[in-house]
C-alpha cells in the first residue's frame, strides 16, 4: 500500500474505523514487530487515566525538554489538525514527515485488519526513531490493558491519572472496572505513580501492581494525594502552589492556567520525574523542572483564548465536575456575570453535565450549540434539559466559533462540554 500525497492519507485515515479485529494490542505488535521492533531502543514514558493524561502528559514533555531532552509526545485526540499528536520538543510533525512515515507503516501492511489509532501511533514510532528521540511521552488512546500503546514492552515509568466513569460499555460499568483496564499499563519491575485520591481506584492500581511483580522484591509504586499539595495564590490565568513529599520539601511551582485540576496533573509529573532522576535516567534541577511546569499551555483545559473567554475539554461528569471548580475560582476574583457555551455528544452522560453546570450556580445566561456529526445531540434536546433545571436564559447559537470569535461582552464565557466544541473554536479564531 502507497500513497501519493499527505492529503490522500489523512483522507485514508478520516475514513478509517475506530476498531478493528483482535485487540489494539495485537494488532500494534504485529505493526511493530513488521518495522523490525524498533520500539524497543526506545524510552517510554507511559500515561493512561479517564481525565487529565494530556496535560500531565504535556507537563512531562515540557519539563524534560527543559531538563535539556529530546522529547517526544503522542497524544489524542486532536483538536484542529491530526499533526497535534505527533511533536518533538513542542513542534507538530511536518506534513511531508507524517506522509513519509506514514507510507513507511503503510508498506508493512501487507494483511490484517488495522484501526485508526494503531496506524498513527506506529507512523509517530517511525517518527521518533528516524529523529533519534531521547524519551517519549506516550498516551494511551482509550483504556490501557488492551489500548495500542500497551504494546510497548517495558516503559521507564507508568503513570495513572484520574479514573472516572466513561466509555462504559468498553471498558466496564464500575470505576473498580475502569481502574482495572487503566491499571493494565502496569509491567513489571516498572516504577508507578498514580493519582491515588481515589480508594476504589487506589486499590486495585495497588492489587494490581503487587499481582505483576509477585515474583520479585519490587516495590516502586508511588501514591499522590491531595494531602501532598495545596494551593497557595490564583490569579487570573495563573495558580502557585506547594508540593510537599519524599522528593519535594514545599517547594513552589506555577500552573500557567485557571483549571485547579492542573495543580494535581503537575504533582503526577512532578513525582514521576523525581522517581525517574532516584532511577538515574534523567537529571533533577528544579529550576529547570519549574520552568517546564511554567511553560506547559495545554490547548483546550481551561484555555483563556480572549479577553474573558475559557474554553475547557470537560466532556464527561467528572470533567464537567473540575471545571466547574475551577470556573468558580475565576468567579470568585472577580464579581463578574458568567455566560456558558455548551455542547455535547450522545454517547455521553449529558443529563448529568447539564444538571450539574446548572446547580453549580455560577452561571447567569446558557449558550446552545450543536458539535459532533454523526454522534450530535440536536439543540432542542439540550434545550430541553437546561430548562428542566433552570429559569435562566437559554439560547441557542449556529456557529460557535463565530460566536467566539466575535464576543466583546464584558461577562465571562466559558465554553465546556466536547472536545469537538473546543475544536471548531480553536479552528476559528486561530
Amino acid at each position: 500500500m502507497f500513497f501519493g500525497s499527505y492529503k490522500e492519507v489523512v483522507s485514508y485515515l478520516d475514513n478509517l474505523g475506530q476498531f478493528a479485529k483482535g485487540t489494539g494490542v495485537e494488532r500494534e505488535r504485529i505493526l511493530l514487530d513488521r518495522l523490525n521492533k524498533i520500539d524497543m531502543n526506545l524510552k517510554f514514558i507511559h500515561v493512561a487515566g479517564t481525565n487529565g493524561k494530556g496535560s500531565t502528559c504535556a507537563f512531562l514533555a515540557n519539563s524534560l525538554e527543559c531538563l535539556g531532552f529530546k522529547v517526544g509526545l503522542f497524544t489524542s485526540p486532536h483538536l484542529v489538525k491530526i499533526n497535534e499528536r505527533i511533536k518533538i520538543n513542542g513542534e507538530d510533525i511536518s506534513d511531508e514527515d507524517f506522509y513519509n512515515c506514514f507510507n513507511r507503516v503503510a508498506s508493512v501492511i501487507t494483511d490484517g485488519d488495522f484501526a485508526y489509532f494503531d496506524l498513527i501511533m506506529a507512523t509517530a514510532i517511525v517518527y521518533y526513531t528516524q529523529k533519534c528521540v531521547d524519551i517519549i511521552v506516550l498516551e494511551t488512546g482509550l483504556g490501557g490493558k488492551l489500548d495500542a500503546s500497551n504494546a510497548i514492552k517495558s516503559p521507564i515509568c507508568s503513570i495513572i491519572t484520574g479514573v472516572s466513569l466513561e466509555h462504559t460499555a468498553i471498558l466496564g460499568d464500575t470505576i473498580e472496572k475502569i481502574a482495572s483496564e487503566k491499571a493494565g499499563i502496569i509491567k513489571p519491575k516498572v516504577p508507578v505513580i498514580f493519582n491515588a485520591n481515589d480508594k476504589k481506584v487506589a486499590e486495585v492500581v495497588n492489587n494490581r501492581f503487587k499481582e505483576v511483580n509477585k515474583d520479585s522484591c519490587y516495590n516502586k509504586i508511588f501514591p499522590v494525594t491531595k494531602e501532598m499539595y495545596h494551593i497557595k495564590e490564583i490569579s487570573l490565568g495563573n495558580i502557585d502552589f506547594f508540593i510537599d513529599n519524599d522528593y519535594y520539601r514545599n517547594d513552589c511551582f506555577f500552573v500557567g492556567s485557571n483549571g485547579i485540576y492542573q495543580v494535581l496533573n503537575a504533582s503526577l509529573c512532578l513525582m514521576a520525574l523525581a522517581v525517574l532522576a532516584k532511577d538515574g535516567l534523567i537529571n533533577f534541577n528544579k529550576d529547570a523542572i519549574k520552568e517546564g511546569i511554567k511553560k506547559t499551555k495545554w490547548p483546550g483545559r481551561m484555555e483563556l483564548v480572549k479577553r474573558n473567554v475559557f474554553i475547557d475539554g470537560g466532556h464527561n461528569p467528572e470533567g464537567v465536575s473540575r471545571f466547574i471548580e475551577s470556573a468558580r475560582s475565576i468567579l470568585e476574583l472577580d464579581k463578574k456575570r458568567a455566560k456558558l457555551l455548551f455542547s455535547v455528544v450522545s454517547d455521553k452522560d449529558y443529563t448529568h453535565m447539564i444538571k450539574d453546570l446548572v446547580e453549580s450556580n455560577c452561571f447567569d445566561e446558557y449558550i446552545i450549540t450543536v458539535v459532533g456529526g454523526l454522534r450530535k445531540v440536536s439543540a432542542d434536546v439540550i434545550k430541553d434539559i437546561f430548562n428542566r433545571f433552570t429559569d435562566k436564559k437559554v439560547m441557542v447559537i449556529d456557529d460557535a466559533g463565530e460566536f467566539i470569535d466575535t464576543y466583546e461582552g464584558s461577562d465571562y464565557l466559558f465554553a465546556v462540554g466536547s472536545l469537538y466544541l473546543v475544536g471548531e473554536i480553536k479552528r476559528t479564531i486561530n
